[in-house]
C-alpha cells in the first residue's frame, strides 16, 4: 500500500494526541536526527510502478481523479493539526513512498535545508489576501479615453471607430504603406492602453500591498493574474502579529482602501508558499518525482498541491 506523508515537523518525537488520516489510519512521526514526517499507511491503491530508489510514488492522472474529495479535505485537516503544535513543512496531496527506508533516504540527503526552513518559519504562519476590481470596466474607460483623442485629432471625414485610421493620408508608396502604417499605428495605442492599465494597477497594488505589508516579515506578490483578480497576495506572519494582521483586513475591507474593490481573506495556513530548498539536485529529482508540488522560479516546491 505504500506511506503516505503529510508534513515535515520540527520534533522527533512520537505524537502523543490521536490523530487520523486518510482512511482513518494512525498518524504517525517518522524521526530523523532532530526533525520528523509524519506519515501513515496509504489507503489509497495505486498502479503505478513501484521503485525502491527513494523516489516518491505519484498515481496515474486517471487515479488522481478517482480519489474522493474527503481524502483531500482529510490531508488538509492533518496538516492544520499539525500546525497547533510544531513548525510544519506540509507535502503535497498524495505524495507516496514505498517504505520507510525511501522516507529516511530522502530525510538524509535534504536534512540541512528542511532544518534551515523549521528555524527560519518557526511561530509564522501565511495568509492570503485577493483583490478583486472592476479591470474589465477600467479598461474599457482607457480605451474611450484614447477614442475620444483620436476623434478629436481626427479629420473631419475620418473614422471616430477606434482604432482610428487616417485612410486620407498617403504617401509615394500609395495604399500599402498606408495599411501598414495604420496596423502599427493600431498596435502601438493597444501597448499604451495595457501600459496605462498596468500602471493604473501598478498604483493601487502599492497602496494595498504597504497597508499589509507592515504586519508580514515576508511576501508573495502575484499581480493581476486575470484581467478582474488585481492582487494575489501571501504574507508571512509572525505569531504576535496575527491579531493585528486580522484586524487590518477589516479595517481594509470596512474602509475600502482604494474604491470600487472586494478583499478575500484565508488563513491562517501553514506557510505554503515560504518554503525554499537551495540544493541543486533538487530540481532534476523532484521534476521527476514531484514530491513537494509544482517546481516554480522562486523554488516555492512545497505548496498546497491541489487544493
Amino acid at each position: 500500500m505504500g506511506i503516505y506523508t503529510y508534513a515535515i515537523i520540527d520534533s522527533n518525537s512520537k505524537i502523543s494526541s490521536s490523530i487520523n488520516g486518510l482512511g482513518e489510519a494512525v498518524v504517525y512521526n517518522i524521526p530523523y536526527r532532530n526533525i520528523g514526517i509524519v506519515v501513515s499507511e496509504s489507503p489509497v491503491r495505486d498502479k503505478t510502478p513501484k521503485v525502491s530508489d527513494g523516489y516518491p510514488r505519484q498515481p496515474v492522472s486517471n487515479g488522481v481523479q478517482d480519489i474522493a474529495q474527503e481524502h483531500i479535505l482529510k490531508h488538509e485537516e492533518v496538516v492544520e493539526k499539525l500546525m497547533e503544535d510544531w513548525t510544519v513543512l506540509p507535502m503535497k496531496f498524495h505524495t507516496l513512498f514505498n517504505q520507510e527506508k525511501d522516507v529516511l533516504s530522502v530525510m538524509r540527503e535534504y536534512y540541512s535545508d528542511f532544518r534551515e526552513n523549521l528555524d527560519r518559519l518557526r511561530n509564522k504562519k501565511e495568509f492570503g489576501v485577493r483583490v478583486i476590481w472592476p479591470g474589465d470596466i477600467k479598461r474599457n474607460r482607457i480605451i474611450d479615453a484614447y477614442k475620444k483623442s483620436n476623434a478629436s485629432a481626427a479629420m473631419p471625414n475620418s473614422s471616430s471607430v477606434y482604432p482610428v485610421r487616417d485612410t486620407n493620408l498617403q504617401t509615394e508608396k500609395g495604399k500599402v504603406s498606408n495599411g501598414v502604417k495604420s496596423f502599427v499605428k493600431e498596435k502601438f495605442e493597444e501597448y499604451k492602453i495595457d501600459k496605462e492599465f498596468e500602471e493604473e494597477a501598478d498604483k493601487y497594488i502599492a497602496l494595498i500591498d504597504n497597508f499589509f505589508s507592515r504586519w508580514a516579515c515576508e511576501k508573495k506578490i502575484e499581480k493581476l493574474k486575470s484581467e478582474n483578480l488585481l492582487l494575489n497576495a501571501f504574507y508571512l506572519v509572525e505569531k504576535e502579529k496575527e491579531g493585528d494582521f486580522k484586524e487590518a483586513f477589516e479595517r481594509a475591507r470596512d474602509i475600502c482602501i482604494c474604491g470600487d474593490l472586494k478583499y478575500l481573506f484565508s488563513g491562517p495556513w501553514p506557510p505554503y508558499n515560504f518554503i525554499s530548498l537551495t540544493k541543486k539536485t533538487l530540481h532534476q529529482r523532484l521534476s521527476e518525482a514531484d514530491m513537494f508540488g509544482r517546481i516554480s522560479p522562486e523554488q516555492n516546491l512545497l505548496n498546497k498541491g491541489m487544493l
